[in-house]
């Protein structure tokens, strides 16, 4: 739920906040954020931002493998993004001898540049309002299924028309506000998408997990790649023949320095927020289901990371499932503590207490006022069953890797049993080929560990209608399952090392032993009853509760007709806009808004697995050797600002008020990183590596100066710019009243 008294407080200040909440819909800053946006400091138009009918920012902006963001910066398809958006294709060309997470990565040359099967890049062609045709033949009044079926076709219906119209793009369907308005985005997917260079984890994971989510934060975190096309700069699948890509659009690099006020915006494609909840669903979130996960991902993070910090070979394989299973778990930590600090749930209780009254004194909205109440009953009659579905997503899913594998052989057994011999033998050549890469990042112990520490709290959680395997598991005690579990890895044949010969020589047998491990069956029936019974079960309270957060969003918008509302975040291309503000964390401890070389250095441990440093990067601090990069004595590193963002925003470009780039967006601070649910403007900050620091590690750390050279590179400071200008037409006017007179 939105912040309605926040909202009224703003009305009544005229708009002079410096913290703005909100993912905005680039084609309609024009419309609903220009005039603010200029009042905080933006200098250019919102045709530059957005625009169809020529080149603008958003061409330079890339949805990164659809779950990062990243930005041209060279009109050779130069492409930057995180180091952790990187992170498994740097791990992927790894390997002991040619350590690429540990030493980094530069290539020398365009043929030195790697290739990345399945990575992609999409560019936003068009984003066009459709809610018309998507809702077409629907009413407010009909029952949910009968409206979503209809909605469904519609949705079906206008991505095929477009599809064979439009052969060569891409589009997708996105809805907005609960289904109360629906875009359809097109875009331009690349695949031909090249490693060029990346900095040692030691810089680009500087203060790994113990830093994540916190600020102040010192850590490089970005790599380089560059997109191909064919020679008629269309998409194409790679090949030796393609050439680097020409931008419509890239963006020029600011190597001026930010200061405290300044204004900035992060253009990138957002995840996931839910700022419409009720309070008593984020009182859900924050006291069930962020605990419980918790719990679970507790236990694996210190099985992995004991056997991470004993053994190389463990660490360089793990690296990336650890910090993903870690990250996840860390936000879910600052949430509960955010939402404490800031009494966000009592805030929210009073805030739908002002909405019902506002609803009370209007008389056609006098129907929604028990909206708040209704949608609590159906958030706290769902929550066991969602207790539920998070204890499959983190056990069966994400936590135990052998039952996630597994799941890969349903294709195999079912194409055995229907006795289709040629597309069995094509299935058991592509499972053999994917089992080599399986195992490449597979610790079977390590696996088996984890099993055993946390499918008991699957075990024990599960209560709505478990299947057979389950509830024989059940019936026994916790030694029992563990001997159970233990007995299941051992019988499994995925594990043997002639697995894939023995698959090969022979699909059919394979298959009817994998139908009967006990491995598969205990796998697969956890599957489908998170399908078939609790995700089933999901559905019906979603359904219901999707149409009252729908009435309960139209109701705010008409209880409040001059507060523009912002849709929650769902993977699209959104800007968010703010200043470089220092903030105060809690009483007497004040965090300024820029970190230097000097603190990475103050945090510097030798040989340690987060905080250790290349002795290069030691020398040229020691040099004080930053090149055209430093300031006043100081590398900088990382500032924070204002922005509003979440996950997918890992990678944006951060933008000055001349659209020119000065950081990159990866991480937030841990006291607003509850700001997925809840904004409070005065802790809510979004962490970035400053681009100056991003080309002084390439350039004097990594020796890739002829990276630099590709960029457009600006030496002044956006106030600075304005002011030559000013002067500049002063001067002209001045000696054009001379001539009058």
């Amino acid at each position: 739920m939105k912040r309605v008294l926040f909202f009224l407080i703003a009305l009544s200040i005229g708009g002079s906040l410096t913290a703005k909440e909100g993912m905005w819909l680039p084609h309609l800053i024009a419309q609903l954020n220009y005039s603010e946006m200029q009042r905080m400091g933006l200098q250019i138009s919102a045709e530059d931002i957005y625009s169809v009918n020529q080149s603008s920012l958003k061409d330079a902006v890339v949805h990164f493998n659809g779950g990062c963001t990243g930005e041209l910066i060279s009109s050779q398809g130069l492409l930057l993004t995180n180091h952790h958006c990187g992170y498994s294709q740097i791990q992927s060309h790894s390997t002991l001898e040619d350590n690429y997470l540990k030493d980094g990565f530069w290539a020398a040359s365009r043929e030195e540049e790697l290739p990345n099967s399945g990575l992609y890049a999409a560019i936003i062609k068009e984003i066009k309002d459709v809610s018309n045709d998507v809702l077409e033949g629907t009413t407010t009044e009909m029952a949910e299924a009968e409206r979503d079926s209809i909605i469904q076709s519609n949705r079906q219906s206008l991505l095929a028309k477009m599809k064979e119209a439009y052969p060569k793009l891409e589009f997708e369907l996105k809805d907005f506000f609960f289904g109360n308005q629906y875009l359809l985005i097109s875009k331009t997917i690349y695949n031909d998408v090249r490693l060029v260079g990346a900095p040692p984890s030691s810089v680009g994971k500087y203060g790994a997990d113990t830093d994540n989510w916190v600020w102040p934060r010192h850590t490089g975190d970005f790599s380089i790649f560059r997109i191909y096309a064919d020679s008629n700069n269309q998409p194409a699948d790679y090949s030796a023949d393609n050439v680097p890509f020409k931008p419509a659009r890239h963006l020029k690099v600011n190597i001026a320095g930010v200061r405290e006020g300044d204004f900035t915006m992060v253009y990138g494609f957002p995840g996931s927020t839910q700022q419409y909840l009720p309070a008593a669903e984020v009182q859900n979130t924050v006291e069930h289901y962020n605990p419980a996960r918790i719990a679970v991902r507790d236990k694996i993070l210190m099985i992995l990371d004991e056997k991470m910090r004993k053994d190389e070979a463990t660490r360089l394989r793990y690296a990336s499932k650890y910090a993903r299973i870690s990250n996840s778990w860390k936000r879910w930590k600052g949430e509960i503590l955010g939402i404490e600090r800031t009494h966000a749930i009592e805030a929210l209780r009073k805030e739908e207490r002002l909405f019902e009254q506002t609803c009370k004194a209007i008389p056609e909205l006098q129907t929604e006022q028990h909206l708040v109440a209704e949608m609590v009953d159906l958030y706290t009659k769902r929550r066991p069953i969602n207790m539920e579905r998070y204890a499959y997503i983190e056990v069966g899913y994400f936590g135990i890797e052998a039952f996630r594998h597994v799941l890969g052989y349903g294709k195999l057994v079912s194409l055995a049993e229907a006795g289709r011999t040629e597309e069995l033998k094509a299935e058991a050549e592509r499972l053999a080929k994917a089992m080599e890469g399986f195992k490449k990042d597979y610790d079977y112990d390590l696996d088996l560990k984890v099993a055993k520490n946390i499918l008991p709290m699957y075990l024990k959680a599960i209560k709505t209608e478990p299947g057979e395997e389950v509830r024989e598991l059940q019936g026994k005690d916790m030694n029992e399952q563990i001997e159970e579990i233990a007995e299941m890895f051992e019988d499994a044949p995925y594990f043997a090392s002639d697995f894939s010969e023995k698959l090969l020589k022979d699909p059919a047998k394979m298959a009817k032993k994998i139908a009967d491990d006990d491995l598969y069956e205990l796998s697969w029936e956890m599957y489908d009853h998170y399908f078939q019974v609790l995700n089933a079960r999901n559905r019906e309270f979603e359904l219901k509760i999707e149409a009252l957060q729908a009435r309960y969003v139209r109701a705010l918008q008409r209880a409040f007709p001059k507060k523009p509302f912002y849709p929650d975040a769902n993977s699209t291309l959104r800007v968010a806009y703010g200043q470089v503000k220092s903030y105060e964390a809690r009483d007497a401890v004040i965090y300024q808004s820029q970190t230097h070389l000097s603190g990475v250095m103050e945090k510097y441990i030798p040989g340690d697995y987060e905080f250790d440093l290349p002795q290069k990067l030691i020398d040229l601090y020691e040099k004080k050797d930053y090149g055209r990069y430093g300031k006043d004595g100081e590398m900088p590193v990382c500032f924070i600002a204002t922005n509003h963002t979440t996950g997918g925003n890992s990678g944006s470009p951060v933008l000055n008020a001349r659209g020119e780039l000065i950081g990159l967006n990866f991480d937030r601070a841990w006291d607003g990183v509850m700001s997925d649910m809840y904004f409070d403007p005065s802790i809510c900050r979004n962490v970035m590596v400053d681009l100056r620091y991003v080309l002084f590690i390439i350039d004097k750390l990594g020796g890739a100066s002829y990276l630099v050279d590709e960029m457009d590179l600006v030496t002044v400071h956006p106030d600075d710019q304005k002011e030559v200008k000013e002067d500049a037409v002063e001067s002209e006017s001045t000696e054009t009243l001379k001539k009058a007179g």
